[in-house]
């Protein structure tokens, strides 16, 4: 896959009538008679790749990856959820995903590490949100990003759609 918008410039795989091109540059393809309404399609499918890695990779610098890891994350917000809401004393016995950060966690009610459950989950439900805040933000430039290139009608409109993307500071 290429790693930039010049790459896709220059190295494009796409067949036209009886030929195939591989790693083909743009202006190779044209001077073969290859019109742009067969290499509009595969510039953007290659940048729409390159939005999606980028957005993934934003993702990946304020989660864990992995399936696994994604439970763990839905489970902890769930019994952070179930812990918030529930009326009298909680035990860490009833909140295994809390109670084995209870320690760790920085409860945002104190700014100390969490003395038990009802910190941790005061700390995850912090987290959630701060995700849910940036997980938007990502996808908003994401989703903006490739209907940018989607609508772009030259090769090179499809590339400066892409470089104009505007990407979240995280």
């Amino acid at each position: 896959m290429p790693q930039t918008s010049a790459d896709v410039l220059a190295a494009l795989s796409l067949d036209h009538g009886a030929e195939s091109f591989r790693d083909a540059p743009v202006a190779f393809l044209r001077a073969r008679g290859v019109p742009d309404a067969v290499i509009v399609p595969a510039v953007r499918a290659k940048l729409a790749a390159l939005v999606d890695a980028k957005a993934e990779a934003l993702r990946l610098a304020l989660v864990t990856p992995g399936a696994g890891q994604a439970m763990e994350y839905q489970e902890v917000r769930a019994q952070a959820g179930a812990a918030l809401a529930a009326s009298g004393a909680v035990k860490a016995s009833d909140y295994p995903m809390l109670a084995a950060s209870i320690g760790i966690d920085v409860d945002p009610a104190t700014g100390a590490p969490a003395t038990d459950v009802l910190g941790v989950a005061r700390a995850a439900r912090a987290a959630a949100a701060a995700w849910v805040e940036a997980g938007a933000a990502i996808r908003a430039a994401r989703l903006a990003a490739k209907a940018a290139i989607a609508a772009a009608a030259t090769p090179e409109a499809a590339v400066a759609a892409f470089e104009a993307a505007s990407w979240p500071a995280l």
